[in-house]
């Protein structure tokens, strides 16, 4: 009886097994799934819509524009033609060509973005100093036979 039981039940034992595997392969290609989609929303798509801005700033970029290479050099634009540009650097106050700049010949890809405009610095006036003490607080030596 026991031989009995033992071959009703195996085709039930086998059903049971090949529909567990089936429904694992089924949930571990739902995961690849997600895990793919995570991957392309984290990582492909970002890149890609900021190299997509990368090639829209480059494209605006024209004559007299002051910008940053991908190397940290900043100038101002002389020259265009093609895929090159002619950077001036140096002084900000030397004329483009004159003492104190620099021409650099360079690919168009080689520049990262716009730079602003340098402000120029703020002058602050010295502070007026009281006669006879100092910041400090201590009478000064002429104050000390007082």
């Amino acid at each position: 009886m026991n031989h009995l039981s033992i071959l009703a039940t195996a085709p039930i034992e086998a059903a049971a097994k090949a529909k567990s595997s089936s429904s694992s392969s089924a949930t571990f290609l739902i995961f690849i799934v997600v895990v793919v989609v995570a991957l392309y929303f984290l990582f492909l798509r970002p890149n890609q819509q900021k190299a997509k801005r990368q090639r829209e700033e480059n494209s605006s970029i024209g004559l007299g524009d002051r910008v940053v290479s991908i190397g940290g050099i900043v100038g101002t634009i002389e020259e265009m033609e093609g895929d090159r540009v002619v950077l001036v650097t140096g002084d900000d106050d030397a004329a483009p060509g004159g003492p104190g700049a620099t021409r650099l010949v360079m690919l168009r890809s080689a520049i990262s973005r716009k730079a602003p405009l340098p402000t120029p610095p703020i002058e602050s006036e010295p502070a007026d100093e009281e006669a006879g003490g100092t910041d400090d607080g201590h009478a000064s030596e002429g104050d000390a036979g007082a």
